[in-house]
């Protein structure tokens, strides 16, 4: 990290490569999530329905996990940088 003004700033290339981290753990979360919803979880958690209901209702399973992620990321992320961060406003760079 380097001291700018007073500051500590952190180089674009580390803060692209955690960027890529997280965005291909996040990936492989819900590439195995998927997978698992298509091959085990229908029989396992829906044992009393068909096989193609008990399947459409992990693929539901897995839609609201997919859909909710947004909105939990929106309200949860402004909370938490909300103290946190510095005020920015469009007339400089933050």
């Amino acid at each position: 990290m380097e001291r700018v003004g007073g500051q500590e700033t952190t180089s674009m290339g580390k803060v692209a490569f955690a960027s890529f981290i997280g965005t291909a753990i996040e990936f492989y979360d819900f590439y195995i999530y998927g997978t698992a919803a298509t091959l085990v979880f229908g029989g396992v958690f829906f044992p009393e329905f068909a096989a193609a209901t008990g399947t459409l209702a992990s693929f539901a399973t897995f839609a609201v996990a997919f859909f909710a992620r947004p909105l939990g990321q929106s309200s949860s992320g402004t909370l938490g940088t909300g103290s946190a961060a510095r005020p920015c406003s469009s007339s400089r760079s933050c």
